[in-house]
Protein backbone atom coordinates (compact mmCIF):
# COMPACT_ATOMS: atom_id res chain seq x y z
CA UNK A 1 0.00 0.00 0.00
CA UNK A 2 2.80 2.25 0.82
CA UNK A 3 5.00 1.36 -2.61
CA UNK A 4 3.16 4.59 -4.77
CA UNK A 5 4.41 6.83 -2.03
CA UNK A 6 7.69 4.80 -1.93
CA UNK A 7 8.45 5.50 -5.64
CA UNK A 8 7.39 8.89 -5.43
CA UNK A 9 9.92 9.81 -3.17
CA UNK A 10 13.02 7.85 -4.47
CA UNK A 11 11.68 9.65 -7.70
CA UNK A 12 12.23 12.83 -6.25
CA UNK A 13 15.15 12.54 -4.32
CA UNK A 14 16.67 10.99 -7.71
CA UNK A 15 15.34 14.71 -9.53
CA UNK A 16 17.05 16.20 -6.37
CA UNK A 17 20.34 14.83 -7.32
CA UNK A 18 19.82 15.20 -10.56
CA UNK A 19 19.50 19.07 -10.30
CA UNK A 20 22.26 19.57 -7.71
CA UNK A 21 24.82 17.51 -9.36
CA UNK A 22 23.38 19.39 -13.15
CA UNK A 23 24.27 22.55 -11.16
CA UNK A 24 27.18 21.48 -9.42
CA UNK A 25 28.63 20.93 -13.19
CA UNK A 26 27.70 24.07 -14.32
CA UNK A 27 29.34 26.06 -11.55
CA UNK A 28 32.04 28.94 -12.62
CA UNK A 29 35.21 29.31 -10.58
CA UNK A 30 35.88 32.86 -10.07
CA UNK A 31 39.25 34.41 -8.61
CA UNK A 32 40.82 37.02 -7.70
CA UNK A 33 44.35 37.70 -10.00
CA UNK A 34 47.22 40.36 -9.22
CA UNK A 35 49.19 40.68 -12.91
CA UNK A 36 52.01 43.45 -13.08
CA UNK A 37 49.08 45.35 -14.40
CA UNK A 38 47.04 45.30 -11.02
CA UNK A 39 44.35 43.17 -10.03
CA UNK A 40 41.65 41.68 -12.21
CA UNK A 41 38.77 39.36 -11.43
CA UNK A 42 38.75 35.68 -13.24
CA UNK A 43 35.61 33.83 -14.18
CA UNK A 44 35.77 31.20 -15.74
CA UNK A 45 39.54 32.02 -16.20
CA UNK A 46 37.98 35.01 -18.49
CA UNK A 47 38.64 38.53 -17.23
CA UNK A 48 35.34 39.94 -15.69
CA UNK A 49 35.14 43.68 -15.13
CA UNK A 50 31.50 44.17 -12.53
CA UNK A 51 29.00 46.43 -14.39
CA UNK A 52 26.45 45.88 -11.26
CA UNK A 53 23.44 47.27 -9.41
CA UNK A 54 22.26 46.84 -6.33
CA UNK A 55 19.03 45.37 -6.45
CA UNK A 56 16.67 42.19 -7.06
CA UNK A 57 13.79 44.20 -9.63
CA UNK A 58 13.94 45.22 -13.73
CA UNK A 59 16.41 42.61 -14.35
CA UNK A 60 15.84 43.07 -17.89
CA UNK A 61 16.61 47.08 -17.82
CA UNK A 62 19.59 46.26 -16.00
CA UNK A 63 20.71 43.97 -19.22
CA UNK A 64 19.45 46.11 -21.86
CA UNK A 65 21.42 49.01 -20.10
CA UNK A 66 24.61 47.08 -20.44
CA UNK A 67 24.79 45.74 -16.88
CA UNK A 68 26.04 42.59 -16.13
CA UNK A 69 25.94 42.04 -12.08
CA UNK A 70 23.68 42.36 -9.25
CA UNK A 71 24.55 42.80 -5.43
CA UNK A 72 22.30 40.96 -2.81
CA UNK A 73 22.82 42.07 1.10
CA UNK A 74 20.50 38.55 3.03
CA UNK A 75 20.14 35.27 2.28
CA UNK A 76 16.68 35.68 2.08
CA UNK A 77 17.00 38.07 -1.25
CA UNK A 78 17.80 34.57 -3.33
CA UNK A 79 14.80 32.73 -2.05
CA UNK A 80 12.16 31.76 -4.97
CA UNK A 81 9.70 34.35 -5.93
CA UNK A 82 7.27 34.95 -8.78
CA UNK A 83 8.28 37.26 -11.67
CA UNK A 84 6.16 39.29 -13.47
CA UNK A 85 5.81 36.60 -16.07
CA UNK A 86 4.20 34.35 -13.38
CA UNK A 87 7.19 31.38 -13.41
CA UNK A 88 8.59 31.03 -9.77
CA UNK A 89 12.20 30.76 -9.16
CA UNK A 90 15.01 32.03 -7.27
CA UNK A 91 16.53 35.22 -7.73
CA UNK A 92 20.01 33.31 -8.58
CA UNK A 93 18.03 31.49 -11.53
CA UNK A 94 16.49 34.22 -12.73
CA UNK A 95 19.72 36.02 -12.99
CA UNK A 96 21.59 33.28 -14.73
CA UNK A 97 18.46 33.23 -17.30
CA UNK A 98 19.44 37.08 -18.20
CA UNK A 99 23.19 36.48 -18.20
CA UNK A 100 24.00 38.02 -14.63
CA UNK A 101 25.85 36.99 -11.99
CA UNK A 102 25.31 37.46 -8.14
CA UNK A 103 27.56 39.32 -5.30
CA UNK A 104 25.48 37.16 -3.35
CA UNK A 105 25.27 38.81 0.61
CA UNK A 106 25.23 37.21 3.90
CA UNK A 107 24.02 39.26 6.57
CA UNK A 108 26.27 39.52 9.89
CA UNK A 109 24.64 41.25 12.92
CA UNK A 110 26.06 44.23 13.64
CA UNK A 111 27.57 44.79 16.91
CA UNK A 112 27.06 46.93 19.78
CA UNK A 113 27.51 50.76 18.50
CA UNK A 114 26.92 49.70 15.12
CA UNK A 115 25.22 51.47 12.28
CA UNK A 116 21.91 48.04 12.92
CA UNK A 117 22.76 46.26 15.80
CA UNK A 118 21.19 43.25 15.90
CA UNK A 119 19.60 40.98 18.03
CA UNK A 120 22.97 38.63 18.04
CA UNK A 121 24.41 38.83 21.87
CA UNK A 122 28.15 38.59 20.72
CA UNK A 123 29.34 37.64 24.30
CA UNK A 124 27.20 34.09 24.34
CA UNK A 125 29.48 31.48 22.12
CA UNK A 126 26.17 29.30 20.82
CA UNK A 127 24.80 32.31 19.27
CA UNK A 128 27.57 33.42 17.49
CA UNK A 129 28.52 30.07 16.72
CA UNK A 130 25.09 29.87 15.31
CA UNK A 131 25.23 32.71 12.93
CA UNK A 132 28.57 31.17 11.48
CA UNK A 133 26.63 27.94 10.60
CA UNK A 134 24.17 29.70 8.89
CA UNK A 135 26.66 31.27 6.60
CA UNK A 136 27.85 27.85 6.04
CA UNK A 137 24.51 26.37 5.00
CA UNK A 138 23.88 29.64 2.93
CA UNK A 139 27.60 28.27 1.37
CA UNK A 140 26.71 25.27 0.60
CA UNK A 141 23.05 25.71 -0.66
CA UNK A 142 24.60 28.41 -3.11
CA UNK A 143 28.12 27.43 -4.35
CA UNK A 144 27.75 25.32 -7.43
CA UNK A 145 25.20 27.52 -8.73
CA UNK A 146 26.80 29.19 -12.21
CA UNK A 147 25.16 32.71 -11.38
CA UNK A 148 27.24 33.09 -8.14
CA UNK A 149 30.73 35.93 -8.33
CA UNK A 150 31.47 36.40 -4.94
CA UNK A 151 30.29 36.20 -1.56
CA UNK A 152 29.66 38.96 0.24
CA UNK A 153 30.29 38.85 4.18
CA UNK A 154 28.62 41.65 6.03
CA UNK A 155 27.50 45.19 5.26
CA UNK A 156 28.46 47.95 7.44
CA UNK A 157 29.44 46.12 9.74
CA UNK A 158 30.87 48.16 12.39
CA UNK A 159 30.66 48.36 16.48
CA UNK A 160 32.50 49.59 19.80
CA UNK A 161 35.02 47.02 19.34
CA UNK A 162 36.34 47.36 15.50
CA UNK A 163 39.10 45.24 16.10
CA UNK A 164 36.30 42.46 17.05
CA UNK A 165 34.15 43.41 14.31
CA UNK A 166 36.91 42.70 11.50
CA UNK A 167 37.72 39.24 13.04
CA UNK A 168 35.00 37.97 13.13
CA UNK A 169 34.14 38.71 9.59
CA UNK A 170 37.41 37.29 8.92
CA UNK A 171 36.11 34.14 10.80
CA UNK A 172 32.73 34.17 9.22
CA UNK A 173 34.44 34.34 5.60
CA UNK A 174 37.19 31.40 6.16
CA UNK A 175 34.22 29.40 7.02
CA UNK A 176 32.16 30.11 3.75
CA UNK A 177 36.08 29.82 1.89
CA UNK A 178 36.51 26.22 3.50
CA UNK A 179 32.49 25.39 2.04
CA UNK A 180 33.49 26.83 -1.34
CA UNK A 181 36.71 27.15 -2.30
CA UNK A 182 36.09 28.49 -5.72
CA UNK A 183 34.64 32.13 -5.09
CA UNK A 184 36.10 34.95 -3.59
CA UNK A 185 35.15 36.71 -0.43
CA UNK A 186 34.42 40.29 0.30
CA UNK A 187 33.16 42.52 2.98
CA UNK A 188 31.75 45.87 2.74
CA UNK A 189 32.46 49.33 4.32
CA UNK A 190 30.69 52.28 5.21
CA UNK A 191 33.50 54.64 3.38
CA UNK A 192 37.14 54.51 4.70
CA UNK A 193 37.32 55.97 7.90
CA UNK A 194 40.27 56.45 9.93
CA UNK A 195 42.15 53.51 9.74
CA UNK A 196 39.02 50.79 8.57
CA UNK A 197 41.19 49.95 5.57
CA UNK A 198 44.21 49.46 7.59
CA UNK A 199 42.56 47.07 10.49
CA UNK A 200 40.50 45.20 7.27
CA UNK A 201 44.53 44.48 5.87
CA UNK A 202 45.61 43.53 9.97
CA UNK A 203 42.59 41.40 10.62
CA UNK A 204 40.91 39.79 7.25
CA UNK A 205 43.59 37.29 5.80
CA UNK A 206 40.62 35.19 4.68
CA UNK A 207 38.66 38.17 2.75
CA UNK A 208 39.90 38.11 -0.89
CA UNK A 209 38.84 42.29 -1.71
CA UNK A 210 37.26 45.02 -0.23
CA UNK A 211 33.71 46.51 -1.03
CA UNK A 212 33.05 50.28 -0.21
CA UNK A 213 30.21 51.76 0.21
CA UNK A 214 30.37 55.63 -0.86
CA UNK A 215 28.56 58.23 -2.40
CA UNK A 216 29.81 61.79 -2.42
CA UNK A 217 33.01 60.48 -0.54
CA UNK A 218 33.82 57.94 -3.75
CA UNK A 219 35.48 60.56 -4.91
CA UNK A 220 38.59 60.42 -2.08
CA UNK A 221 38.20 56.93 -1.71
CA UNK A 222 41.25 55.89 -4.08
CA UNK A 223 43.46 58.30 -2.31
CA UNK A 224 42.17 56.86 1.56
CA UNK A 225 42.57 53.36 0.87
CA UNK A 226 46.40 54.04 0.06
CA UNK A 227 46.96 56.53 2.75
CA UNK A 228 46.11 53.75 4.90
CA UNK A 229 48.56 51.37 3.92
CA UNK A 230 45.43 49.07 1.72
CA UNK A 231 46.75 48.64 -2.15
CA UNK A 232 44.79 45.66 -2.99
CA UNK A 233 41.81 45.31 -4.95
CA UNK A 234 38.07 46.53 -4.00
CA UNK A 235 34.66 47.01 -5.91
CA UNK A 236 32.58 50.15 -5.23
CA UNK A 237 29.60 48.18 -3.45
CA UNK A 238 27.03 51.58 -3.15
CA UNK A 239 27.54 54.43 -4.90
CA UNK A 240 25.42 57.05 -7.14
CA UNK A 241 24.12 60.31 -5.83
CA UNK A 242 25.69 62.52 -3.21
CA UNK A 243 24.34 61.08 -0.25
CA UNK A 244 21.61 62.64 2.29
CA UNK A 245 24.70 63.32 5.17
CA UNK A 246 26.64 64.95 2.61
CA UNK A 247 24.63 67.90 1.93
CA UNK A 248 23.47 71.56 2.77
CA UNK A 249 19.95 71.25 5.34
CA UNK A 250 17.65 73.98 5.42
CA UNK A 251 17.81 75.73 9.16
CA UNK A 252 15.01 73.24 10.19
CA UNK A 253 16.83 70.05 9.00
CA UNK A 254 15.80 69.32 5.79
CA UNK A 255 18.12 68.14 3.62
CA UNK A 256 18.40 69.67 -0.09
CA UNK A 257 18.05 66.86 -2.69
CA UNK A 258 19.63 67.01 -6.12
CA UNK A 259 17.57 66.67 -8.92
CA UNK A 260 17.61 64.42 -11.49
CA UNK A 261 19.44 66.25 -14.04
CA UNK A 262 22.52 67.05 -11.99
CA UNK A 263 22.12 64.27 -9.99
CA UNK A 264 22.66 61.98 -13.34
CA UNK A 265 25.40 63.63 -13.88
CA UNK A 266 26.95 63.11 -10.48
CA UNK A 267 26.59 59.04 -11.09
CA UNK A 268 29.05 59.17 -14.20
CA UNK A 269 31.24 61.60 -12.20
CA UNK A 270 31.40 59.42 -9.50
CA UNK A 271 31.99 56.18 -11.59
CA UNK A 272 34.78 57.70 -13.38
CA UNK A 273 36.75 59.47 -10.25
CA UNK A 274 36.84 56.39 -7.99
CA UNK A 275 36.10 53.37 -10.58
CA UNK A 276 37.33 54.35 -14.00
CA UNK A 277 40.26 55.97 -13.02
CA UNK A 278 42.11 53.37 -10.75
CA UNK A 279 42.01 50.20 -13.34
CA UNK A 280 44.33 48.65 -11.38
CA UNK A 281 42.28 48.15 -8.09
CA UNK A 282 39.14 48.84 -8.38
CA UNK A 283 37.02 45.72 -10.40
CA UNK A 284 33.78 47.76 -10.93
CA UNK A 285 30.69 48.21 -8.73
CA UNK A 286 27.27 48.23 -7.66
CA UNK A 287 25.52 51.19 -8.07
CA UNK A 288 22.80 51.96 -5.57
CA UNK A 289 19.73 51.65 -6.19
CA UNK A 290 18.34 49.35 -8.70
CA UNK A 291 14.85 50.32 -7.64
CA UNK A 292 13.19 52.14 -5.41
CA UNK A 293 12.56 52.87 -1.80
CA UNK A 294 11.84 56.21 0.67
CA UNK A 295 14.99 57.21 2.22
CA UNK A 296 14.22 60.95 3.29
CA UNK A 297 12.47 60.86 -0.44
CA UNK A 298 11.10 58.68 -2.15
CA UNK A 299 13.30 59.67 -5.42
CA UNK A 300 17.25 60.06 -3.05
CA UNK A 301 18.21 56.56 -4.41
CA UNK A 302 15.16 55.70 -6.46
CA UNK A 303 16.74 54.92 -9.96
CA UNK A 304 13.48 53.42 -10.90
CA UNK A 305 10.36 54.73 -9.56
CA UNK A 306 7.43 52.85 -7.76
CA UNK A 307 5.74 52.71 -11.13
CA UNK A 308 8.53 51.04 -12.70
CA UNK A 309 9.36 54.40 -14.75
CA UNK A 310 13.41 54.96 -14.86
CA UNK A 311 15.61 57.94 -14.18
CA UNK A 312 18.05 60.03 -15.79
CA UNK A 313 20.28 57.71 -13.63
CA UNK A 314 19.30 54.60 -15.86
CA UNK A 315 20.38 56.59 -18.85
CA UNK A 316 24.05 57.68 -17.26
CA UNK A 317 24.69 53.99 -16.13
CA UNK A 318 24.07 52.69 -19.60
CA UNK A 319 26.55 55.54 -21.10
CA UNK A 320 29.27 54.17 -18.25
CA UNK A 321 28.46 50.35 -19.15
CA UNK A 322 27.79 50.18 -22.63
CA UNK A 323 29.42 53.94 -24.31
CA UNK A 324 25.92 54.33 -26.11
CA UNK A 325 22.45 56.07 -25.73
CA UNK A 326 19.58 54.31 -24.19
CA UNK A 327 16.69 54.29 -27.00
CA UNK A 328 14.32 56.55 -24.88
CA UNK A 329 16.48 59.08 -22.71
CA UNK A 330 14.43 60.32 -19.34
CA UNK A 331 13.20 64.36 -19.01
CA UNK A 332 16.64 66.14 -17.52
CA UNK A 333 15.01 68.14 -14.80
CA UNK A 334 16.97 71.07 -13.39
CA UNK A 335 15.51 72.70 -11.17
CA UNK A 336 12.27 74.16 -9.56
CA UNK A 337 12.46 77.88 -9.57
CA UNK A 338 9.95 79.45 -7.05
CA UNK A 339 10.85 81.79 -4.29
CA UNK A 340 8.96 78.92 -2.42
CA UNK A 341 12.20 77.09 -2.20
CA UNK A 342 13.61 77.01 1.19
CA UNK A 343 11.95 79.88 2.27
CA UNK A 344 9.82 80.15 5.78
CA UNK A 345 6.10 81.24 4.99
CA UNK A 346 3.03 81.58 6.49
CA UNK A 347 0.42 79.41 6.72
CA UNK A 348 -2.32 79.28 3.57
CA UNK A 349 0.22 81.75 1.40
CA UNK A 350 -0.18 81.85 -2.05
CA UNK A 351 3.26 81.12 -4.38
CA UNK A 352 4.13 79.92 -8.13
CA UNK A 353 6.30 77.56 -9.35
CA UNK A 354 7.94 75.96 -12.57
CA UNK A 355 10.16 73.51 -13.68
CA UNK A 356 13.62 73.91 -16.02
CA UNK A 357 13.54 70.83 -17.66
CA UNK A 358 14.65 69.68 -21.27
CA UNK A 359 14.25 66.15 -22.68
CA UNK A 360 16.61 64.81 -25.04
CA UNK A 361 14.34 62.85 -27.40
CA UNK A 362 11.92 66.28 -28.05
CA UNK A 363 9.16 64.19 -26.51
CA UNK A 364 6.15 65.79 -25.20
CA UNK A 365 6.04 66.21 -21.45
CA UNK A 366 3.35 65.71 -18.74
CA UNK A 367 3.61 67.08 -14.88
CA UNK A 368 2.75 65.88 -11.73
CA UNK A 369 3.17 68.54 -8.41
CA UNK A 370 2.33 67.72 -5.09
CA UNK A 371 3.13 68.62 -1.96
CA UNK A 372 4.01 66.25 0.62
CA UNK A 373 4.81 66.05 4.35
CA UNK A 374 8.73 66.38 5.33
CA UNK A 375 9.68 62.41 6.04
CA UNK A 376 9.80 62.57 10.17
CA UNK A 377 10.72 59.12 10.10
CA UNK A 378 14.61 59.19 9.36
CA UNK A 379 16.33 56.00 10.07
CA UNK A 380 20.33 55.88 9.74
CA UNK A 381 22.31 53.36 7.49
CA UNK A 382 19.80 52.82 4.83
CA UNK A 383 16.90 51.63 7.93
CA UNK A 384 13.52 51.20 6.64
CA UNK A 385 11.55 54.56 6.60
CA UNK A 386 7.97 55.42 6.54
CA UNK A 387 6.95 57.31 3.41
CA UNK A 388 5.44 60.70 4.13
CA UNK A 389 1.89 61.73 3.29
CA UNK A 390 0.69 63.96 0.53
CA UNK A 391 -1.04 67.18 0.98
CA UNK A 392 -4.47 67.00 -0.95
CA UNK A 393 -5.59 70.17 -2.71
CA UNK A 394 -3.54 73.51 -2.85
CA UNK A 395 -2.33 73.27 -6.18
CA UNK A 396 -3.58 75.32 -9.09
CA UNK A 397 -3.68 72.30 -12.20
CA UNK A 398 -1.08 70.33 -10.87
CA UNK A 399 -0.60 68.92 -14.34
CA UNK A 400 1.19 72.26 -15.79
CA UNK A 401 4.71 73.46 -16.24
CA UNK A 402 4.30 76.28 -13.81
CA UNK A 403 1.61 76.32 -10.72
CA UNK A 404 0.17 78.57 -8.68
CA UNK A 405 -0.34 76.90 -4.99
CA UNK A 406 -1.60 77.51 -1.29
CA UNK A 407 0.31 76.17 1.10
CA UNK A 408 -1.25 74.28 3.96
CA UNK A 409 -2.53 76.01 6.77
CA UNK A 410 -0.59 73.45 9.33
CA UNK A 411 2.51 74.64 10.59
CA UNK A 412 5.29 72.31 9.93
CA UNK A 413 8.07 71.14 7.02
CA UNK A 414 6.51 70.24 3.82
CA UNK A 415 8.13 68.87 0.61
CA UNK A 416 7.15 70.44 -3.31
CA UNK A 417 7.66 67.63 -5.53
CA UNK A 418 7.28 67.57 -9.57
CA UNK A 419 7.32 64.61 -11.49
CA UNK A 420 7.85 65.29 -15.53
CA UNK A 421 6.77 62.16 -17.73
CA UNK A 422 7.65 61.96 -21.15
CA UNK A 423 4.90 58.99 -22.00
CA UNK A 424 7.19 56.19 -22.59
CA UNK A 425 8.61 55.21 -19.53
CA UNK A 426 11.35 57.68 -18.47
CA UNK A 427 10.38 60.47 -15.74
CA UNK A 428 12.35 63.44 -14.48
CA UNK A 429 12.20 64.44 -10.55
CA UNK A 430 12.54 67.40 -8.37
CA UNK A 431 11.98 68.66 -4.59
CA UNK A 432 12.52 71.43 -3.09
CA UNK A 433 11.34 71.86 1.14
CA UNK A 434 9.48 74.78 2.81
CA UNK A 435 8.74 75.37 6.09
CA UNK A 436 5.51 76.62 7.21
CA UNK A 437 5.51 78.68 10.36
Amino acid sequence: MNTPKLVCRVGALLTLFWVSSSARAQAIPVTVEKTDAGYRLLRGGEPYYVKGAGGTRHLELLVESGGNSIRTWGADQLEPVTWPDGRTMSLMDRAHELGLTVCAGFWIDHMPGGFKPGTLDYDDPAQVEAQLERARAFAREWKDHPALLIWGVGNEVAGDDRVRAFQELNRVAKAIKEVDPHHPTMTVLAGIWPDQAALFAQHCPDIDLLGVNAYGGLAVVPTDLLSQGYDGPYLATEYGPIGHWEVDSTPWGAEIEQPSGPKSRTYESMHRIGVTDVPDRALGGYVFLWGNKQERTDTWYSMILETGEKTAAVDAMTRVWSGREPENRAPLVEAIESDLALATVAPGSEWTASVSVTDPDGDNLSYEWVVREESSDKGAGGAFERTPGDVNGGIEDPGSATVALRVPQTPGPYRLHVYVRDGRGAVGVANVPFLVE
